[in-house]
């Protein structure tokens, strides 16, 4: 699964030229600010972090494709103020293990490092829906930051979830997390035990992701996860 992303190796040599691309036709967007200009820098200097556009589903080695995702990313770090976010900037709850939306937790077979979604912990109102999204941005980055080439499972737990816990825009928002703002992250994504009532309405959703993207989808049970987690590294409900 991993697979459907190049290899840095493979990709490399065509840094220098992404950056003269994206340098020429995004120039009116870096001299306005459209960007915060430390991402700027660090795309710049980060070959390993530069490498990572070239390697997301949304270019797969293509220069001309890896510039607009760049763009579409860097927009998004800037709203979503990612380099100036940290723990204070959240509620203490948020940051418990027991009530928190996501958090990084055990490894896969392969030796992945997981990021657990509780999905019935995104009960959410209106007022909170902004801040839980930039908290599950803030996961993202917590990793991608300091290992831009390692890749992670999601684990979306659905385990205990009603309708009323999953909202499709927090879904997408997670997907387009993985596709385009924090590129090349994602091995693959677990869903954990999904109900029925919720199936009809990721059916709706998925049939707008490419096929690529479907590949990285695995829904798994208790008895299928096995094949991925190793005992003494699933959550207690799973066993």
């Amino acid at each position: 699964m991993a697979n459907l992303n190049p290899k840095p190796e493979d990709v490399a040599p065509k840094v220098p030229d992404l950056r003269s691309l994206f340098a020429e036709k995004y120039a009116d967007s870096i001299s306005s600010g459209a960007y915060e200009q430390r991402d700027v820098e660090r795309f710049e200097k980060d070959d390993a972090y530069a490498r990572c556009f070239l390697r997301t589903m949304g270019a797969k080695d293509d220069v001309t494709k890896a510039v607009d995702v760049i763009d579409q990313c860097f927009l998004f770090r800037k709203e979503y103020q990612l380099w100036d976010t940290t723990d204070a900037s959240f509620p203490a709850d948020r940051l418990e293990h027991g009530k928190s939306a996501c958090y990084y937790r055990h490894s896969t077979k392969e030796g992945h490092l997981i990021l657990y979604i509780d999905v019935k912990a995104n009960n959410v109102g209106p007022a909170e829906l902004t801040g839980l999204k930039k908290y599950i941005a803030y996961s993202f980055e917590q990793h991608h930051r300091k290992n831009p080439e390692t890749m992670c499972v999601v684990l979306m737990d659905m385990y205990g979830a009603s309708t009323s816990n999953v909202r499709m825009d927090i879904t997408r928002f997670i997907i387009t997390c993985f596709t385009t703002y924090f590129p090349a992250y994602l091995a693959y994504m677990l869903i954990y035990e999904m109900p029925f009532l919720i199936s009809a309405s990721w059916k709706v959703m998925s049939a707008f992701l490419s096929s690529e993207q479907k590949q990285k989808m695995r829904q798994v049970n208790k008895k299928s996860i096995k094949e991925y987690l190793d005992p003494d590294q699933m959550w207690p409900h799973m066993h």
